[in-house]
């Protein structure tokens, strides 16, 4: 790739003296710069590699460079065109603005007239791919943006990601579906250098293995049937920033090999290419599956294996974090229903779950029973079922108290959430203030 400041200009211009002079003058000043002399050889620079810039002659001897400019419009190529000619046509320049020509010089044309020009035009191609890279990134960005834990293990976690996020190592998360390996990548990647640069997320599991590598690598216009314009890759659109790979493990052997070269040699080809395409990317990958077990299978390769785990992050399911069951439980009711709050019963509900599809679970738990709950408050009862019933059923197998028993300890529970006041808990429990008083007995606590 061109160093930071250089630009990579195409320049189309039949009079091979004229020519030469610019291309000098512009690489004599750091840029790089190609000649071309007709629209077929402009066409064919354009097919083999990128250009911020192309300066275009109009009059060329196989056409105009109106031809050329118009190949850059459909092909919505992310390059800006500047018109250089000896006729100052006044409808001319309106056709060449129409298609979408950054700007349009008289020749002759003073060196410093050019280059000033090409700055502008290079620095608004730069501003149309950060746009674009901005564009994927706001599509796939979570919207959880804090990893929130009192967890030892996911402190020493943290600990570990700070320590490593300012290098370029390459990362593997590792952990069960819903634990939160995206936002620990994401996490990564703002405390990292490139937190400036894309951040490009994909789950590698959700996409069509005949359609994986065009996703990863891109494809050129015709590689296959419905390819209408070049499509620029996940590893070009997260250029100088972070490529994401969820579910590594997903990848089939095939696309392995061309991923295992895209990391080794930082360049890789478009589907239905034939020219190399340069990028610098960070890899962050991630997985639920035990990639060791998969090279023993013949599944996945073992160089690939060694080129992801530059670092190994073990992400801890929820089960094994109690203590952020509450945290989390009420961080999601304050980002579905602010004005909400969870009561002690169901915090406790909460913590005897098992929560075998982890944080996402638990945050698709809090989503529904914030919607579905008409009070202010969030009770055991307006859990799903079966977080309810696992969560009692657990404390009764723990405490080996009887049905009867379970149902006198969750009033209990209740009636202590509301200060002692029976209206209020048998409201709070559906159940009529006197089928209260039978239940609670002789030592229940009275309202003072």
């Amino acid at each position: 790739m061109a160093d930071a400041g250089s630009v990579r200009i195409l320049v189309v211009e039949d009079d091979k003296a004229l020519s030469e002079v610019v291309c000098d003058e512009l690489r004599g000043r750091g840029h790089m710069a190609v000649a071309a002399e007709t629209v077929a050889d402009g066409v064919e620079h354009l097919k083999q590699s990128d250009f911020d810039v192309a300066l275009v002659d109009l009059m060329l001897p196989d056409g105009s460079g109106i031809d050329l400019l118009r190949q850059i419009a459909e092909e919505d190529l992310p390059t800006e065109s500047i018109v250089l000619t000896g006729y100052a046509a006044v409808s001319t320049a309106i056709e060449a603005m129409k298609l979408g020509a950054y700007d349009y010089i008289t020749k002759p044309a003073r060196m410093e007239e050019i280059e000033a020009l090409v700055a502008k035009a290079a620095e608004k191609a730069r501003l149309r791919r950060e746009n674009v890279s901005l564009k994927v990134r706001l599509q796939r960005q979570d919207s959880l943006q804090g990893i929130i834990t009192e967890d030892a293990a996911m402190k020493d976690l943290i600990a570990t990601l700070q320590r490593v996020a300012p290098s370029d190592l390459p990362v593997l998360v590792q952990g069960e579906s819903g634990t939160g390996k995206e936002l620990v990548a994401a996490a990564l990647h703002r405390m990292s250098p490139r937190a400036a640069q894309p951040f490009v997320a994909l789950n590698c599991g959700a996409v069509p293995e005949t359609l994986l590598e065009s996703e990863l690598f891109g494809h050129e216009k015709g590689a296959f049937t419905g390819a209408l314009i070049r499509k620029p890759g996940l590893f070009e659109v997260a250029d100088k920033g972070v490529l994401f790979l969820d579910e590594v493990g997903e990848i089939v052997p095939a696309v392995q090999v061309k991923l295992l070269r895209a990391i080794e040699t930082k360049e890789f080809f478009r589907v239905g290419g034939t020219r190399p395409v340069r990028t610098d990317v960070r890899i962050v990958s991630a997985t639920n599956k035990n990639l060791k077990n998969e090279m023993q299978q013949g599944r996945f390769r073992e160089d690939l294996y060694y080129r992801l785990n530059g670092v190994t992050l073990k992400l801890p399911p929820l089960r094994e974090r109690k203590e952020d069951v509450a945290l989390l439980a009420r961080h999601f009711v304050d980002r579905f229903a602010p004005k909400k709050k969870l009561t002690g019963a169901a915090v406790e509900a909460l913590g005897r779950y098992s929560w075998p599809g982890n944080v996402r679970e638990l945050q698709m738990v809090i989503h529904r029973a914030a919607i579905l709950c008409g009070r202010d408050v969030i009770d055991a009862p307006d859990l799903p079922l079966d977080v309810g019933e696992q969560g009692w059923k657990a404390a009764a197998v723990r405490t080996g108290l009887t049905l009867a028993g379970m149902e006198r300890e969750y009033i209990q529970t209740v009636l202590a959430e509301h200060d002692g006041h029976r209206g209020k808990t048998a409201r709070a429990l559906g159940i009529d203030p006197k089928t209260l008083y039978n239940k609670l007995g002789p030592e229940r606590p009275r309202k003072k």
